[in-house]
């Protein structure tokens, strides 16, 4: 499978800080100070805006836990200082109008590696996702809506009961297929860095193993960010490798 050449994007990340969690002494490491640029009223309207997606996302595992037919308060003792980011991505327009290269990606296929995803985006073509068939699908947020992305921990959790979402961003085009400006704000709910993620309650058939070994979200995220930004083979993400491999690339 050729990997495309680039990804077409820039970002700025925000996330979860240690002292935001008073007396529990989380670690740095994995709760590091963010740093904020020096642009009057940015940093009170991304914290405004980090306040208002994670209050969806943790009413969202909420629905998660009666739908599993679980109590509603299921995910809060593993989400309780849960390691959250805010990705602002921004996929700039070219220097002068040119039909883009269909092999480079906006930015390529991949599942997010929490527990759900809440996506504000721009209403221009690109994102896509993965059907069970291996076919991509255009997707466009309705005026005013969010897009919700199910990501790797909730897989895990549900045995594949429910599956993260796979998904890339085509070059943002126009409707005369030329590059335009295109921006998204992911919200990534990933859960607590101690918590240990294990198949949940009713989710695996009797008498057979679950399809996952337990892990922590800690270790689960560390080796999902050594394979996309290291380059490290993950030995524990073979699914979401085999259903990339069998997807139409075209």
């Amino acid at each position: 499978m050729a990997a495309a050449v680039e990804d077409l994007f820039e970002a700025f990340n925000v996330g979860s800080e240690a002292t935001s969690f008073p007396g529990l002494q989380l670690p740095e490491a994995h709760y590091p100070a963010n740093i904020w640029p020096p642009v009057p009223g940015f940093r009170r309207a991304v914290e405004e805006w980090c306040g208002r997606a994670g209050a969806l996302a943790r009413r969202l595992t909420g629905i998660f836990a009666c739908a599993l037919g679980l109590a509603e308060h299921y995910f809060v003792p593993f989400t309780d200082h849960s390691l959250d980011v805010l990705r602002m991505n921004h996929y700039p327009p070219p220097e002068a109008d040119h039909v883009p290269d269909r092999g480079r990606m906006g930015m390529g296929a991949h599942t997010d590696y929490g527990i759900v995803t809440v996506l504000w985006a721009d209403r221009v073509a690109g994102l896509q996702i993965l059907d069970d068939r291996g076919g991509w699908h255009d997707v466009m947020p309705e005026l005013g809506c969010l897009l919700v992305n199910l990501g790797d921990l909730l897989a895990r959790w549900t045995n594949d009961r429910w599956r993260s979402t796979l998904h890339r961003v085509l070059p943002p085009i126009d409707d005369e297929g030329r590059l335009v400006r295109r921006r998204s704000a992911a919200y990534f709910h990933d859960g607590n860095w101690d918590a240990e993620i294990t198949a949940l309650p009713g989710c695996v058939p009797v008498g057979a193993e679950p399809r996952y070994p337990p892990t922590t979200v800690g270790r689960h995220l560390a080796e999902k960010l050594a394979g996309s930004r290291a380059g490290q083979l993950n030995e524990n993400s073979p699914r979401e490798a085999a259903r990339l491999r069998k997807a139409d690339n075209g």
